[in-house]
């Protein structure tokens, strides 16, 4: 029992000190990874193909499109919405036929934030990579997705009413 909670204790650790480093490579402290992948959404969601790098970087997207793109409720993504849109980095309007579709956009200050964070952020996480290694940030990639898997569906059988 004793080596379960020293283990628990230790995978608690390194992923609080995980997310603490994380906070080292989102573009500014007020914004979560969460927000920022939200915004790259936005900016990037709307492209069909990688080749189509030079979309509109304003083109906006629907509530319910970003939502199922992102994979997330619509309630979650209506809450990093709000959060963005105080922050003046994305901008709601109504659909002019419809009155019950809104409409979701960058504005100028969001698509800056993204110019000038990305190729940032790309920089550190390849400097990353490239210490790991190739094999190593292969596992490392194997590892963490079958991790993800595992929490998640521990939050799936929770929500199911099995819990552990």
């Amino acid at each position: 029992m004793k080596k379960e909670m020293e283990r628990s204790m230790q995978m608690f650790h390194t992923m609080d000190r995980m997310r603490r480093a994380w906070m080292s490579i989102t573009p500014k402290p007020e914004i979560s990874k969460s927000q920022f992948r939200t915004l790259m959404m936005l900016r990037h969601g709307n492209i069909k193909s990688a080749n189509e790098n030079k979309s509109d970087p304003f083109a906006p997207m629907t509530l319910s499109n970003l939502s199922a793109k992102m994979g997330h409720s619509m309630p979650a993504v209506c809450q990093q919405i709000s959060k963005l849109e105080s922050m003046g980095y994305v901008e709601r309007f109504p659909d002019e036929k419809d009155r019950r579709t809104v409409w979701i956009r960058l504005t100028e200050s969001g698509y800056e934030l993204l110019k000038t964070s990305y190729h940032s952020m790309v920089q550190k996480l390849n400097f990353i990579m490239e210490q790991l290694g190739e094999e190593d940030t292969q596992t490392m990639f194997h590892v963490l997705n079958k991790l993800t898997d595992i929490m998640e569906s521990t939050i799936d059988d929770n929500r199911k009413g099995n819990n552990l």
